[in-house]
């Protein structure tokens, strides 16, 4: 097992994520909160390692499934019983390293926030199906992904994901949830870490490293995906906030005729939109592709225009708004809030092909002004 950390040292390691993280990060080092940012180091650009925060990866605590399209059953997997209440999207931490371990290379996370603490625990969730020593699903191997404690003394502490072992809890069965298991490193398991954390050692920084590659067994799948990051107690399931998560404005839903759609826009990255209309009883499909080409705001409501296709067919544009109607009040006393609304126009070479507008009778639009 090759411990590229080591070779690296905090400084480099520094220098490598103010090189690739797109992310800001706002986190205290005197608050109970933390972040934790992905990078990749790469010295000699191997193109071989990667980090990200990406959503629909993620453990799911407050899912939801979908048997025909339309209608959703709640969804959630025992391996993570609790999670991080700020992840809307299910995002799941992606570390990978294709190849050799011994290309000098690794994906890597820094958490911030943590410096000056003394450790009673650390742990995360990583998608596998039974026991960290199981073969199947991500890599959990004696070096990776690991903990890459320093500490006030500038010592380096390896807290693996297999080494020490962890303890593994889940609800239910204490082994099994649907995918997901549940690590943690306990007083008990620090004090083994190689070297050992003791009571009273106290923080200077912790990376998350993955550094093995495809040639490391029993797996020899060289990724890992891993989710709720602990320290503490305190869980972090979602990257830091980008530029695009502050304008970021979303929706989905389906009004009286069985019509849905769902949408996501950020007016600071038009090209990250996305919006899927579906209208059965037509035959109609509606996809945009390339992200918006302009949007606009009135009040609570947002539109945007995009290329789409049309029934798979492309050359089509497609102008669509939708609206928060929330704050409203009810229009019939005794029934339901208003959720929100939306209106849709199909453009292709012969001119309108479709157009529609309706209220949602469920779901939710949210709009960020």
């Amino acid at each position: 097992m090759k411990r590229t950390t080591r070779l690296v040292g905090p400084v480099l390691l520094g220098i490598a994520l103010a090189a690739t993280s797109s992310y800001s990060v706002s986190a205290s080092n005197n608050s109970k909160f933390f972040s934790v940012v992905p990078y990749e180091f790469d010295p000699a650009g191997t193109r071989l390692v990667a980090s990200e925060w990406e959503g629909g990866i993620g453990c799911p605590t407050s899912g939801r499934t979908s048997p025909d399209g339309t209608t959703t059953t709640p969804y959630f997997d025992a391996g993570c019983p609790t999670g991080d209440p700020s992840d809307k999207t299910n995002q799941g931490l992606l570390m990978a390293k294709i190849g050799p371990t011994a290309n000098f290379a690794a994906a890597g996370a820094s958490l911030t926030g943590v410096k000056g603490r003394q450790l009673t625990e650390l742990g995360y969730d990583i998608r596998k199906p039974d026991a960290f020593v199981d073969p199947r699903g991500s890599h959990c191997g004696a070096g990776a992904p690991r903990f890459d404690v320093i500490t006030q003394d500038n010592i380096d502490h390896f807290v693996g994901c297999a080494s020490p072992p962890p303890l593994q809890t889940a609800t239910g069965n204490p082994l099994l949830g649907n995918g997901w298991i549940r690590l943690r490193w306990t007083a008990a398991q620090l004090a083994a870490a190689f070297p050992p954390i003791l009571p009273g050692d106290t923080v200077k920084t912790i990376d998350i490293i993955f550094d093995e590659g495809q040639d490391a067994g029993p797996d020899n799948f060289g990724l890992a995906v891993l989710d709720n990051i602990d320290v503490n107690g305190t869980l972090v399931g979602r990257g830091p906030d980008r530029p695009e998560d502050n304008d970021r404005d979303e929706g989905h839903g389906e009004d009286k005729d069985h019509r849905h759609y769902e949408f996501h826009n950020s007016q600071s990255r038009p090209e990250t939109s996305s919006m899927s209309y579906e209208d059965r009883s037509a035959g109609v499909k509606v996809q945009s592709v390339g992200g918006a080409r302009a949007i606009t705001y009135n009040g609570a409501c947002v539109s945007f225009v995009s290329d789409a296709l049309f029934n798979a067919d492309p050359d089509y544009v497609v102008s669509f708004a939708s609206c928060d109607l929330s704050a409203l009040p009810v229009l019939i006393p005794g029934t339901a809030p208003r959720i929100g609304n939306y209106t849709i126009a199909v453009t292709g070479p012969t001119g309108v092909v479709y157009q529609k507008a309706g209220d949602l009778v469920s779901g939710s639009v949210s709009i960020h002004k």
